[in-house]
């Protein structure tokens, strides 16, 4: 039980300084309402409409999914090198041609990006 006890004044004293500090943001902060806090806002373009069924431009879909695209390829290429001095003993020419393999085929989507015309911001 005494293990568990200092969890439990983890908990409290996290939950006490979160809920000190919402209390004292409300207390403190101006409340002045403004009808722009309100708008939507996409990306740097404003919307003439205020509804749900507004259609935005593809561009900033596409742009998203490539940094997702990137983002994932940093994260698997990262601890790839951080073992590949322990996994070298083992069998280094299967692990580098795995990277090598994948970082080929995200090479190709880029390649293909850049040709179709994803990056060109207009």
């Amino acid at each position: 039980m005494s293990g568990y006890f200092a969890l439990v004044i983890f908990f409290l004293a996290a939950t006490i300084v979160g809920v000190a500090m919402l209390v004292i943001n409300r207390l403190l902060a101006p409340s002045i309402p403004d009808p722009l806090q309100d708008y939507p806002y996409e990306c740097g373009v404003p919307l003439y409409d205020k509804t749900a069924h507004t259609t935005l431009d593809q561009k900033y879909y596409l742009l998203g999914l490539l940094l997702v695209l990137f983002d994932l390829e940093a994260a698997f290429v990262f601890p790839w090198a951080v073992i590949y001095k322990e996994f070298v003993k083992y069998n280094a020419g299967l692990i580098f041609t795995e990277m090598f393999l994948f970082l080929t085929i995200l090479t190709i989507g880029f390649v293909y990006a850049w040709k179709k015309g994803a990056l060109k911001w207009q």
